[in-house]
């Protein structure tokens, strides 16, 4: 069973225009016609490949053209990580892809991300384009729903067992403060001393996220002259209490 050549082009018609209005470029970008052909990616350049899961799983990858990749690399901060660099364009495409969480971003040549990508049951590529000529491409590839044998459930007992080889597993958690956008000029010209105002109020609980996912929240306190964070809300899965 292989998932709907719609889903894929829809997704990456959507996160393609999200990088297109977010991504800096020296003309502005447009997004292209949806279409299988790879041949329209530099294979050569830098890329960002990133994983999700939720309503649709699969891979997005964002391949950077040599002018962008070049001033990442060369930048008066030293070398910057696109991954990093790309962070809010990363939270746009988030937002368009709509019912997903995105994995942890990797920074691959555009060959390895157009062939990790291009491997999924349904993928395209969406190029972005300045002045009808290809600067940068998104590529979305999508996992064919997995068919579930019906049968009886797992018991009580090898589900209590199940957790248990998880329990040694271990987890990325962070405390996040707040958030802001940046254009990579602005990112560029920071300095010893700058201010980064971020999208929350002083005395605003910090968030506290386990692999990505927000799962409480609480405020920020000292202990021992290291910053802690006291859980004041735990969250359900829909962010209630």
């Amino acid at each position: 069973m292989t998932t709907a050549p719609t889903v894929a082009v829809a997704l990456a018609s959507q996160a393609a225009a999200a990088v297109a209005a977010t991504l800096a470029s020296a003309e502005p970008l447009t997004a292209g016609e949806p279409t299988p052909d790879t041949g329209i990616v530099a294979a050569g350049g830098q890329a960002v490949l990133v994983p999700f899961t939720g309503r649709e799983s699969g891979e997005v990858a964002i391949v950077l053209d040599e002018q962008l990749g070049s001033a990442l690399a060369g930048s008066e901060l030293g070398p910057l990580d696109p991954g990093q660099a790309l962070g809010p364009t990363l939270d746009a495409v988030a937002l368009a892809l709509g019912d997903v969480v995105l994995g942890r971003p990797q920074t691959v040549t555009g060959a390895d991300a157009l062939a990790r990508v291009m491997a999924h049951d349904d993928a395209v590529v969406v190029p972005l384009l300045a002045a009808d000529v290809p600067q940068a491409a998104v590529l979305v590839g999508i996992d064919a729903p997995a068919v579930v044998e019906e049968g009886p459930g797992p018991s009580d007992t090898e589900r209590i067992q199940r957790l248990e080889l998880l329990r040694g597993v271990e987890m990325e958690v962070y405390a996040e403060l707040g958030r802001t956008r940046m254009t990579v000029n602005n990112l560029l010209a920071l300095r010893p001393g700058a201010i980064i105002e971020l999208d929350r109020a002083a005395g605003a609980p910090a968030d506290l996220l386990v692999n990505g996912h927000l799962i409480a929240r609480g405020e920020v306190v000292v202990i021992d002259e290291n910053y802690a964070l006291r859980i004041t809300q735990i969250l359900s899965e829909d962010g209630g209490r």
